[in-house]
């Protein structure tokens, strides 16, 4: 096949430019092979520099890139394994990072396994039920052996650099729950002469020993870690011991993000705290039917699987967590003032086109409800919601993270939460809340987090104004 290539590109010119022909993902691939042939001649650090923007940027043929990645090897390996270094993880061409990966391994360049557990850590929707064949896993079991996988990934974990390569180590703690290693982390964390002055690793003996908790992805640990931080020191004893009131059943399964609602529930709902899940799912639903409103379900075409949005059907998914966090949701929003300020904010929603709304809402020290609205980090798009750092910050104390649909009055259409916004629970693993319009009148109200899991909890009604 290289044989015929190489007839191929002689026969085609290089035009009268060849960088220019080069660097134009719009070229044929022969063209750009031709191009490659006659910058050969006298490589300079412009055609190498070409040669490693071909390795990621968009719209250049799989050959077109292989070919480039040949003359790399020659002409500077050590840049070519950085541009892979860096791009690799973020690289959305799937048959080239599959081909990156086989060709690390033909090249047996073992130092490269970090960047193959960074990139494998990065979800991605083609592989995401398939975790086994993924090219990225493939590749650090060929080039380390395939019963070593644990072993290699705990030993990064450990002594990896705590400061240039931190977050390595939390993929490496990702990636030991994602293939079930659980038990070994545990152990892990019970060996206190395992790098005892480790702030990582003495944050998670924290954790475990303190609540019971262990963490399962990167970004419950970054929480974990805000947690712990100076500032956070009366929230943690609180975390602790409402934590201690639940039932044992419930204390064993808890997450991170139950905490905010334990130390919510305990200053403004104790009594909820010593419920069962099936005494507050009786609590919830009795609300639910009390309130008598309307479920407003958005189509999910396109997502895959059943979802429902249907109390009663997620009834055996729901944890302690989830319908104590409902049952206070429900009850805030029956105060006038309170319901009166999210009409408030949808409204000016409703005339701002540049973004959509949100913030926090939080069960302040005194018991009181607040919701606290958090501008966005970007703005530019009336269908999205980006949370800049500071609502992150406010979001690691409190109970929701929530946002807006309100394009229009009559937003049934987009009521309740869409692709986009369950990849943000995904990723954040954050208890979410989202308000749309279905009527001038009308607000709908879903919760929702990872999973993906999501319950109508019906609609509230703008006040009626006094006189």
């Amino acid at each position: 096949m290289g044989v015929v290539c190489a007839i191929s590109a002689c026969a085609v010119s290089a035009g009268k430019d060849p960088m220019k022909s080069l660097s134009n993902p719009g070229s044929l691939p022969v063209v750009q092979v031709a191009a490659m042939e006659k910058l050969d001649q006298e490589p300079s650090p412009e055609y190498i520099s070409a040669l490693k923007r071909i390795m990621w940027q968009p719209g250049f043929a799989e050959s077109t890139r292989l070919e480039a990645f040949v003359r790399l090897v020659k002409l500077d390996e050590p840049g070519l394994k950085e541009i892979v270094r860096l791009q690799l993880p973020k690289l959305m061409a799937l048959a080239w990072r599959q081909k990156l990966c086989e060709l690390i391994v033909e090249h047996h360049w073992v130092d490269m396994t970090p960047t193959l557990v960074r990139a494998w850590s990065v979800p991605m929707a083609a592989w995401i039920e398939q975790d086994k064949d993924r090219p990225e896993r493939i590749a650090i079991e060929q080039l380390n052996g395939k019963d070593q996988l644990t072993d290699l990934l705990v030993k990064m974990l450990v002594e990896s650099n705590p400061i240039t390569e931190a977050n390595l180590r939390l993929r490496c703690w990702e990636m030991l729950q994602k293939i079930g290693q659980r038990e070994r982390l545990v152990k892990l964390l019970a060996d206190a002469s395992v790098k005892p002055d480790d702030r990582l690793l003495s944050n998670l003996r924290s954790c475990a020993g303190e609540l019971g908790i262990v963490p399962t992805t990167k970004e419950e640990i970054l929480w974990l870690q805000a947690l712990l931080e100076t500032k956070n020191i009366a929230f943690w004893a609180q975390a602790k011991a409402a934590t201690m009131q639940l039932p044992p059943d419930v204390r064993a399964k808890l997450e991170i993000r139950e905490l905010p609602i334990a130390v919510a529930v305990s200053t403004f709902k104790p009594e909820l705290l010593s419920k069962t899940p099936a005494e507050l799912y009786q609590l919830v639903d009795a609300r639910r039917q009390a309130k008598g409103s309307r479920i407003v379900s958005p189509s999910f075409e396109g997502y895959g699987g059943d979802h429902t949005e249907n109390l009663y059907e997620m009834r055996n998914k729901l944890s302690w967590g989830d319908l104590a966090s409902m049952a206070i949701a429900m009850e805030i929003f029956d105060s006038p003032i309170l319901c009166q300020q999210i009409f408030d904010l949808a409204d000016r929603d409703m005339a701002d086109r540049d973004t959509e709304y949100g913030g926090v809402i939080r069960i302040k020290s005194d018991g009181k409800p607040a919701i606290e609205e958090m501008k966005p980090r970007v703005q530019g798009n009336d269908l999205r919601y980006e949370a800049s750092q500071k609502m992150f910050d406010n979001a690691y104390t409190g109970l929701f993270h929530f946002h807006l649909h309100c394009q229009s009055y009559d937003n049934m259409q987009y009521a309740g939460p869409h692709l986009g916004d369950f990849a943000y629970a995904e990723s954040t693993r954050a208890n979410c809340l989202v308000f749309s319009f279905v009527s001038r009148k009308e607000l709908n109200v879903d919760f929702y987090r990872h999973g993906p899991m999501v319950v109508d909890l019906g609609c509230i009604a703008r006040p009626k104004k006094e006189g």
